[in-house]
């Protein structure tokens, strides 16, 4: 079997198989797996963990999947439970040759760029909260900068759990969520004393975005009136820039074979990120050491890595068996029985996801067996018949 290099991020060189058959090409993804725990350069150790849950925004209760039989998303199963009554869209065809992935970008990228809109615009007033803080209210703002933080965080994982359209086209995970983060390259940008958006350019990937903002909250908490708060603001207004960038960009200018050869694949690459990158490679290296060491899953500092998983797989559910997904597309190519499988599985999936915690392995070790299983239906069966020339990801744990 020929492997073939493509770099998606640079430029799109997939193909549609002629014969109908998967033929294996390489694609990259635009940022490093999420499978390193924060701030554990030379034996360094993240500080305790908060468990946080996210506030669901507003408009997390008029989505969901709505191809399943309970038209609830495992996630927010309480929250999402009266979407059957909510009129959704529907791709009308793939037939024109741009509709494709310009519908995506209205009905899928549009929305969950709003919503990061939304999450981070809130987080830069309250970081600028805490710098402002008494000692009396120090506390309280600081539980306040971190709520936010994973409002902003749940929004961005909906949004970049699959990477295509503009937030591949940008290269936002690697701007906004570069990881491991480098706790002495935050310590030494924020001796730099940025002050603007022009400064920030300046500073390396690895001590900005998210796990940056993540170690300043929970490993190293900011004290108010401190130069490493003064930076905290920086960055999160880094990330609200980011946010705005990505709600206002175009829709990708893609024909209907490379845009549907784009998506599948970037579909894979998300699906590949969580159960290898995020779930099942942390836990099996945590099991070589015999119970020394904690998995180092996504997240680990705010102890957000269960609710990291939740957002990201209600984005990879909702785009395979949603009104704008995978299982949309089959039955528009008269492959109904196949799309009724792929449904069945994701729901199975969903099924060992719910209640997932961190610290239950064995039930995390399953769950991402059920994910490759997934994976594998997806290469061996859906792919074909879309006529879509499959890829395999860097973070492919087979």
């Amino acid at each position: 079997m020929r492997r073939i290099s493509s770099n998606l991020g640079a430029c799109r060189t997939l193909v549609v198989d002629s014969e109908n058959r998967p033929r294996r090409v390489r694609f990259l993804s635009d940022s490093p797996p999420h499978g390193y725990a924060m701030g554990q350069e030379a034996g360094e150790k993240g500080a305790g963990a908060v468990d946080f849950q996210p506030t669901i925004p507003k408009s997390d209760r008029l989505l969901g999947c709505v191809m399943r039989t309970d038209s609830t998303p495992w996630c927010a199963r309480s929250t999402l439970r009266g979407l059957a009554g909510v009129g959704m869209f529907i791709i009308a065809s793939v037939a024109g040759a741009a509709n494709l992935s310009a519908d995506l970008h209205s009905a899928w990228s549009v929305p969950r760029a709003a919503e990061f809109v939304t999450a981070s615009a809130q987080l830069t007033p309250a970081i600028e909260n805490l710098c402002a803080a008494s000692a009396a209210t120090a506390e309280p703002a600081l539980q306040n900068a971190r709520q936010h933080w994973l409002n902003s965080l749940i929004a961005w994982e909906r949004l970049s759990a699959v990477n295509f359209g503009p937030v591949l086209e940008r290269r936002s995970q690697r701007q906004i969520d570069f990881t491991p983060t480098r706790p002495r390259m935050i310590e030494k940008a924020v001796k730099s004393a940025p002050a603007n958006a022009a400064d920030m350019e300046l500073i390396g990937t690895p001590a900005k975005g998210f796990p940056a903002l993540e170690w300043l909250l929970w490993v190293k908490p900011m004290q108010p009136a401190s130069a490493e708060c003064r930076y905290a603001v920086q960055v999160a207004a880094e990330i609200a820039r980011e946010a705005t960038a990505l709600h206002a960009a175009p829709a990708p200018k893609l024909d209907e074979e490379a845009g549907l050869s784009e998506w599948v694949n970037q579909w894979l690459g998300g699906l590949e990120r969580l159960r290898w990158s995020n779930m099942e490679m942390p836990a099996r290296v945590a099991m070589t050491s015999n119970g020394k060491e904690v998995p180092g899953f996504p997240r680990l500092p705010s102890g957000a890595g269960a609710a990291s998983w939740v957002a990201q797989w209600d984005a990879l559910q909702r785009l395979a068996v949603g009104p704008v997904s995978l299982a949309t597309v089959l039955r528009q190519h008269g492959k109904s029985a196949i799309a009724d499988a792929f449904a069945q599985a994701v729901r199975q999936v969903d099924a060992d996801l719910q209640g997932l915690a961190t610290t239950d392995t064995p039930r995390i070790l399953a769950a991402a067996k059920q994910l490759s299983a997934l994976k594998r239906q997806v290469e061996n069966e859906v792919a074909p018949a879309l006529g879509v020339s499959i890829g395999f990801s860097d973070s492919d744990g087979d």
